[in-house]
């Protein structure tokens, strides 16, 4: 049996903390002082723009995780109706409430989960994440208990979902003041979108074989928009020249790498992110996503491993996008010229080939993240002096 109870949560202002996972996990050892048969608390991020629930973190880590799991929240109806009517539910024994099989109900039964309390979690009219709290006990989840857990339903959503929406905020923030200062014409804000969504797919393809976290795909997801963030010091007339930089040109073209480095430095500072996940691969993604593997890069001649993951996912996800979209300067290469110079790329060791090859594993998603985030007939011209081949400046 299941009912409706409670209230959902909602996030306010960022509180921004260390270590997202361990202070989960702290928070689980607290509720289980008072209930003990709190055996599970998880979070779900929700994504808007893709109507898309995704893993995210869970206090048991990764031995008792479902992980890289997603599903369409217009494809779970009773999700969509708890965000909708902002309200919180009971499932008392989860073998007879979910007879349908799904992916998720299978795993909670295949654990040996029997009782559940799920809460959508709210900023603003926003729905940003779902809070799980789960048991192997039966018809625990009492009236009394639950009015405990949404109190504490508020301070998970406080310490765990508010870096996410910081990193969203800053990633507007850093858009809107493009805009503001008249230089929209940096990056359109879809190929920002497609660097995101790209560099998502290939961590999900690698996350399996390397140990990825739900945590890291999803920062990274948010992150990689900001790669390029230190082309806001440049000029214009270097910016936004149709044809090839000259030396000095392109020198100060380069010079947009330390420029972000020192812009993310003030936002970390700023927004109290500190040394935790977040702030660790923002600072790897500006700083090294132009180092190549093989040391021909900028700014320190990185090579290999020395060359964080994130920065050499985003690093491949930015060459596609450069190939495979449309320019003003150019059509879009066709899908065998755009493979083949990624390969080539990767074989003379200056893009990571494992990343490519995840990214080339599905190319019906490439399509789908193309035709849904394409650039508008009317965008202004778009000239990336970074990305590739003999503009990789």
């Amino acid at each position: 049996m299941s009912t409706i109870s409670g209230r959902s949560p909602t996030v306010s202002t960022p509180a921004i903390g260390d270590n997202v996972e361990a202070r989960l996990r702290s928070l689980h050892q607290i509720a289980k002082s008072r209930y003990a048969f709190i055996d599970r608390i998880a979070i779900a991020l929700y994504d808007a723009d893709l109507d898309l629930l995704k893993t995210f973190i869970s206090s048991n880590g990764a031995s008792d995780a479902l992980v890289r799991y997603e599903a369409h929240l217009a494809d779970v109806p009773s999700l969509r109706e708890l965000a909708t009517e902002r309200r919180s539910r009971v499932v008392d024994d989860i073998e007879q409430r979910f007879t349908a099989p799904t992916a998720h109900t299978e795993w909670l039964k295949s654990q040996r989960y029997r009782a559940s309390y799920t809460l959508p979690v709210h900023q603003g009219e926003s729905l940003i994440a779902f809070l799980f709290f789960d048991s192997r006990e039966i018809g625990v989840f009492t009236p009394e208990v639950t009015e405990f857990l949404d109190l504490f339903a508020e301070l998970a959503a406080q310490l765990h979902l508010t870096r996410a929406s910081a990193v969203r905020t800053l990633i507007g923030a850093v858009n809107l003041a493009c805009g503001l200062a008249g230089q929209r014409d940096i990056e359109t804000g879809q190929h920002l979108r497609r660097i995101g969504l790209f560099a998502r797919l290939i961590a999900r393809r690698l996350a399996g074989r390397l140990r990825l976290t739900d945590e890291y795909v999803e920062y990274l997801h948010l992150l990689a928009p900001l790669h390029d963030i230190g082309k806001v010091g440049i000029p214009d007339r270097i910016l936004l020249k149709p044809g090839r930089l000259d030396p000095d040109e392109a020198a100060q073209m380069r010079g947009h790498v330390d420029l972000g480095v020192q812009m993310v430095a003030h936002m970390i500072d700023d927004i109290g992110l500190g040394d935790d996940l977040a702030a660790r691969m923002m600072r790897n993604i500006v700083a090294e996503h132009h180092e190549r593997c093989d040391g021909s890069g900028y700014p320190l001649g990185l090579t290999g491993d020395r060359i964080s993951l994130e920065a050499r996912i985003v690093a491949v996800a930015d060459v596609y996008d450069a190939l495979s979209a449309v320019r003003h300067y150019k059509p879009a290469w066709d899908v065998k010229a755009y493979t083949d110079e990624l390969r080539r790329q990767a074989a003379a060791g200056m893009i990571d080939a494992d990343c490519v090859e995840a990214l080339l594993a599905d190319p019906a998603a490439c399509e789908e993240i193309h035709d849904r985030f394409a650039d508008p007939l009317d965008a202004p011209p778009f000239v990336d002096h970074t990305a590739f081949s003999d503009l990789m400046l």
